[in-house]
């Protein structure tokens, strides 16, 4: 049985000067799989401006344009509704383990170094393991040796540097699984979306298995589940950045995310 859920993804970006011409790629919007269905999504922009929408080579949707008039503010907000159905996985096309090789090999993030290369033999997978089971291992190991701690990694932290630390946040947690993954030969990518009593964006990994892709979330330990909005997948962080932009001006900028995921105003009224 599939869950029904209200979202809303609200991005401000406050400059201490006005900024101008400003063109932007937003990678901010859900798409339908077999895992969710995207039942509504209204998009909205502070200043108005001519959007554009188009689909990246991961698949993922993204809506670019330029706002050339002055401005304070950049503000985006996403609103909508989604069925989820954690029974259901997102399959692989016909040739998959050729199509998805890219999700093979180590990226700008996950390349290891010589400490995940120990933890990885501390960890490694075993004889006659599947993807599935090995990755729902893995996640509970970086789970238990890892502390969630915020300051301490920056969005330019690596895995070998996360882990050197054995702190960091969502994003080092999956950089770091999805390196593990890799050394085993497991295709697996990065996720960035919203997931329910987060209050922010949440990034974790999914892991391709005897046909389909399987969320794995090591930053809770859990499988991702019905309490799951997905947005973006790919390599790494660099591939799933909500927000690219340049501009004239804008001096210091600031930035503030608020995430809401909650069970949906039909459901929650039965």
């Amino acid at each position: 049985m599939s869950r029904r859920l209200d979202f809303s993804y609200r991005m401000e970006l406050d400059f201490s000067m006005p900024a101008q011409n400003h063109q932007f790629t937003l990678r901010i919007v859900p798409h339908s799989d077999e895992r969710q269905r995207i039942t509504a999504c209204e998009f909205s922009l502070e200043p108005e401006c001519e959007l554009h929408r188009d689909t990246d080579a991961f698949g993922n949707t993204y809506i670019y344009g330029e706002a050339k008039q002055q401005h304070e503010r950049f503000a985006v907000t996403v609103k909508g509704s989604a069925e989820i159905d954690a029974q259901k996985h997102v399959s692989g096309k016909s040739g998959s383990e050729m199509r998805f090789s890219h999700y093979r090999f180590q990226s700008q993030y996950t390349k290891p170094g010589g400490r995940l290369l120990e933890y990885y033999n501390e960890n490694k997978k075993r004889a006659g393991e599947n993807a599935a089971a090995y990755a729902r291992r893995l996640l509970h190991a970086i789970y238990t040796d890892m502390e969630y701690r915020q300051g301490v990694t920056d969005i330019y932290t690596t895995a070998e540097e996360a882990l050197a630390k054995r702190q960091g946040v969502c994003q080092d947690y999956a950089h770091i699984m999805l390196s593990l993954c890799r050394i085993a030969d497991i295709p697996s990518r990065y996720v960035v979306g919203m997931m329910m009593g987060e209050g922010y964006s949440h990034a974790w990994v999914e892991i391709f298995s005897d046909g389909f892709w399987y969320g794995m979330d090591p930053t809770n330990d859990k499988e991702a589940d019905d309490a799951y909005i997905k947005i973006s997948h790919g390599r790494d962080y660099k591939d799933c950045i909500v927000n690219r932009g340049v501009f004239i001006g804008g001096g210091e900028q600031t930035q503030h995310i608020q995430v809401i995921v909650e069970q949906s105003a039909e459901m929650r009224g039965k």
